[in-house]
């Protein structure tokens, strides 16, 4: 059951990212488990997770439905991002790494050049990435040494949709040009170089969500598409 259960919670998820639920639409357990050929167990299951994850919106008496994220969400979302983050390379080339921080840096980078050498984007390779990737920034926030920017930076990466599409369209070569990014960051924030580490910081955040943004575009299209071909004719 648990099995079962993590299945269709995968399944509904996806289609959420994928834009098969279009934003505002209601969620029925028996529509659903018709529809995915199980029972309604599991769907609750599903659901009560998916609203955890800040997917769904929950409404008593009225149940689930799809929470509405627009491309312009995301692209406001990164536009906090592009300053909070670049404010935190800028103060942490003033400042300077910590011997510590120093050879957490070094390790993180080494372990990546490994990831990128072997020129490939797998589910195992994303898992890989997104804990390294968090590792590199949360180095930076540190060497910061800003609690109240660092709690900004956090509120500002908790939007759910953010959480599970970032990593979703990237590729090897997306891979690598991240990875060289962080080289130079590390590298201008070793070099005590504030405004080379704020610009290169900010550069890495745009393009990031610039991606994000492109991409979610395109499952609007479809979403939008998808909603052409069932609307009745007047």
């Amino acid at each position: 059951m648990a099995t079962r259960s993590q299945a269709v919670t995968r399944t509904l998820r996806n289609g959420i990212l994928n834009g098969e639920y279009a934003g505002g639409m209601r969620m029925n357990e028996i529509d659903l488990a018709t529809s995915l050929g199980v029972s309604r167990t599991p769907i609750r299951g599903a659901l009560s997770t998916l609203a955890a994850e800040g997917l769904l919106d929950y409404t008593p008496n009225s149940g689930y439905a799809v929470r509405s994220y627009s491309s312009k969400d995301i692209a406001a979302t990164y536009e906090v991002r592009i300053a909070l983050e670049a404010l935190a390379a800028r103060l942490a080339a003033e400042r300077g790494f910590s011997d510590e921080e120093r050879g957490q840096m070094h390790r993180v980078l080494s372990e990546s050049a490994l990831l990128v050498d072997e020129h490939q984007w797998t589910e195992e390779t994303r898992v890989r990435w997104t804990d390294l990737n968090e590792q590199f920034h949360q180095i930076i926030h540190q060497a910061a040494d800003n609690p109240y920017l660092v709690a900004l930076i956090r509120k500002s990466r908790d939007v759910p949709i953010i959480a599970h599409i970032r990593f979703q369209w990237f590729d090897a070569e997306f891979l690598t040009q991240a990875h060289w990014d962080h080289v130079e960051i590390a590298d201008a924030i070793f070099n005590r170089q504030p405004a080379r580490a704020e610009a290169l910081e900010r550069e890495h955040i745009y393009r990031a969500g610039r991606r994000l943004v492109q991409q979610w575009k395109k499952v609007e299209a479809k979403k939008s598409e998808k909603a052409s071909r069932v609307r009745p004719a007047a």
